[in-house]
């Protein structure tokens, strides 16, 4: 156990320090942002649309963040030979590559955390009715869409400080500052009308979709699984096929309930792909619908047996590798 937390730990550190890992984080996080900005035309459901592509950009750039740390650090340790010493040592097949899995799942909620707070946000500047004394009609939130983008700028300014002034490493910095100034930023923006007008501070609000919790944490339950499936296919593949694999997988995913109507072969394939049909709560939330505790451990339960289910593949080819 002692040794399996050590490469976990070892993981999560060299995946939360990769600056491709970052780049893909602030990438996601300010997409989010900008896009209810920059819309032309919202359809009439402008909170909408700004949700769907956030938890888009979240499932496409954290499939990215699943590949280049569980896959990736995974390949570099087979090619260069650090696999081989570590093996070497007293440290299982087994636990080095469960270490590997556990180390990138750390890697995958920091960063789905991160960008589930920039979804909440962007969904509040997203045009919305408003009437007040002196107006009524859509508007944006500009003050929310300000801090959305202030936010990131000032993790890499708190990152950039303490680095340069302690020699602290850069992205457990940033991603540290990410995390905590979101949520500080949706508590200030309770004091605050979606006109930027102040309110009474007992009239706290933040004015977010609190369904979108239970939608993130359904995403982030796809990503570990994803994490799996990328940290089984390095054990043999390169990081690039397994990412446009894990891709591959993502869109067969979308078709799965297709694949069971199918017949028998079609049945079988839709056991084999991972459903992602379960983890997109973003449909059900347009018709008002919300996760109840029992979908969610159905839904977590097979998220754990399909990750049981790859891992146990990746082991098997890493048991017989001659490293």
């Amino acid at each position: 156990m002692r040794a399996l937390l050590s490469v976990a730990r070892a993981t999560a550190l060299e995946g939360l320090q990769q600056p491709a890992v970052l780049l893909i984080t602030l990438s996601c996080a300010v997409l989010t942002a900008l896009q209810p900005i920059v819309q032309l035309h919202t359809f009439g459901d402008s909170g909408r649309l700004a949700r769907d592509c956030g938890l888009a950009f979240l499932l496409f750039f954290g499939i990215l963040v699943c590949a280049l740390t569980s896959g990736g650090t995974l390949a570099a340790d087979l090619h260069n030979g650090t696999a081989a010493l570590a093996v070497a040592k007293p440290v299982r097949r087994l636990s080095y590559l469960l270490g590997k899995y556990a180390g990138s799942c750390a890697v995958a909620v920091t960063f789905a955390w991160c960008a589930l707070w920039s979804v909440l946000l962007a969904e509040r500047t997203a045009e919305a009715y408003v009437e007040t004394a002196n107006m009524a009609g859509e508007i944006r939130d500009v003050l929310c869409g300000s801090l959305s983008l202030a936010v990131p700028a000032l993790a890499l300014g708190f990152a950039a400080l303490r680095n340069a002034c302690g020699a602290h490493r850069f992205g457990l910095s940033f991603f540290g500052a990410m995390s905590a100034l979101y949520p500080l930023a949706a508590i200030l923006l309770g004091w605050f009308a979606r006109d930027g007008s102040p309110v009474a501070f007992t009239a706290w609000n933040p004015l977010l979709d609190v369904r979108l919790f239970p939608a993130g944490a359904l995403l982030a339950l796809l990503l570990l699984i994803f994490c799996a499936i990328t940290t089984a296919l390095c054990v043999r593949l390169p990081v690039a096929p397994a990412a446009a694999l894990s891709f591959l997988l993502l869109f067969l995913g979308f078709l799965a309930d297709g694949f069971a109507q199918a017949g028998p072969v079609g049945a079988v394939a839709a056991c084999l792909i991972p459903n992602v049909q379960h983890f997109w709560l973003a449909d059900s939330m347009a018709a008002g619908a919300s996760l109840s505790p029992s979908l969610f451990a159905v839904t977590a339960l097979y998220a754990g047996a399909y990750a049981f289910f790859a891992l146990a593949l990746g082991y098997a080819g890493l048991r017989n590798r001659d490293l």
